[in-house]
């Protein structure tokens, strides 16, 4: 029903699904990837986020390396699926961002667990980073991801530098400035890597 809304709109309004890596029922891109296609409308589409890809099949901040079992191949099998699978066609936006590797395993005692709340979303709201931020713990593979996504996919589209982040909340009114500076390198790094 909003799907058809939406194309009754001029211009057509699109919806962009996104998985988040803490999700109750769809935590991974593939769960996304089958609402898309089960919901079968051209203007429902998916958000892919090199955080909650990597975030869910790669990372784990609640283990003590700050991985998941089979890291490395879970990853690689992931998105060698997401290109075999995902029409490029129904990705309508992607948001490119890392996050930090935390010291300690993020359970109770840890300054971000809130109970009741699953790990991953604590760590998604506290701990988020810039691609290449490694001086700020930076440690995922979201580079390889967005590389799939941007060239093995061929994606065109819209493109954010999506942070959730404890230091957005620092009432420093250069914060806005420096994020956005922080945002701007890490995107030209990424470009000029990807060669885009």
């Amino acid at each position: 029903q909003l799907c058809s809304m939406g194309l009754k709109e001029e211009p057509v309004v699109r919806f962009a699904f996104e998985a988040l890596a803490w999700g109750t029922y769809i935590d991974t891109w593939d769960a996304m990837w089958e609402v898309v296609r089960r919901v079968d409308r051209p203007n429902f589409g998916v958000c892919l986020d090199t955080f909650n890809i990597a975030g869910r099949v790669w990372a784990d901040p609640a283990s003590g390396d700050g991985r998941t079992p089979d890291a490395d191949m879970a990853l690689a099998e992931s998105l060698e699926r997401l290109v075999r699978t995902v029409d490029v066609k129904k990705v309508f936006y992607v948001q490119v961002v890392d996050a930090e590797k935390m010291e300690q395993p993020l359970l109770p005692g840890h300054p971000f667990h809130v109970d009741g709340q699953p790990p991953r979303m604590s760590w998604s709201r506290n701990a988020r980073t810039f691609l290449y931020e490694t001086d700020r713990g930076a440690y995922m593979p979201v580079v390889e991801v967005a590389r799939v996504i941007l060239k093995g996919l061929k994606y065109e589209g819209w493109v954010s530098m999506e942070l959730f982040s404890r230091t957005m909340a620092d009432p420093d009114p250069t914060v806005p400035r420096s994020h956005s500076q922080r945002a701007i390198r890490a995107w030209e790094q990424l470009a000029k890597e990807l060669d885009l």
